[in-house]
């Protein structure tokens, strides 16, 4: 007989690991993205919406920026339309309207991604780091 004792840590062990490794965002589609995002927005919910975040975007001012204009308040008749995202051809863009509960026209528009099969919003800005390419310049000071 196996005593409960043994398997008993192992057991929660495994179960915090998964929990460990699985992104706040896995398993949802991009709709139910946006609409988390859209909430997370409402409620002034800047950890939530770190959450959401891509994970490779480390500079959150962008998020702090959106919160201090259109968060922090209930909308209302929200709608959300697909845009084509030029650089990718993909939609992955979302253009959000909506009323807020002054009245005022709410436009938002984010952008989305799948970043090791999860789908996340893009805000904010990634740290540049030492070992980054060089960025390409262009010295337009020579006739």
């Amino acid at each position: 007989m196996i005593s409960h004792r043994r398997w008993l840590p192992a057991a929660v062990a495994l179960a915090l690991l998964a929990a460990c490794s699985s992104a706040p965002t896995d398993g949802m589609s991009k709709d139910e993205l946006v609409d988390a995002y859209v909430q997370a927005m409402q409620d002034g919910d800047r950890v939530r919406l770190v959450e959401l975040n891509n994970p490779r975007l480390d500079r959150h001012e962008e998020i702090d920026t959106k919160l201090a204009a259109i968060g922090d308040r209930e909308w209302s008749g929200t709608r959300v339309t697909w845009l084509e995202n030029p650089i990718t051809g993909q939609f992955d863009v979302a253009r959000i309207e909506a009323t807020d509960s002054r009245g005022k026209p709410v436009t938002d528009q984010v952008s989305i991604s799948d970043v090791d099969g999860s789908w996340v919003v893009n805000l904010g800005e990634r740290t540049p780091r030492p070992d980054d390419p060089p960025t390409a310049s262009i010295d337009r000071s020579h006739p």
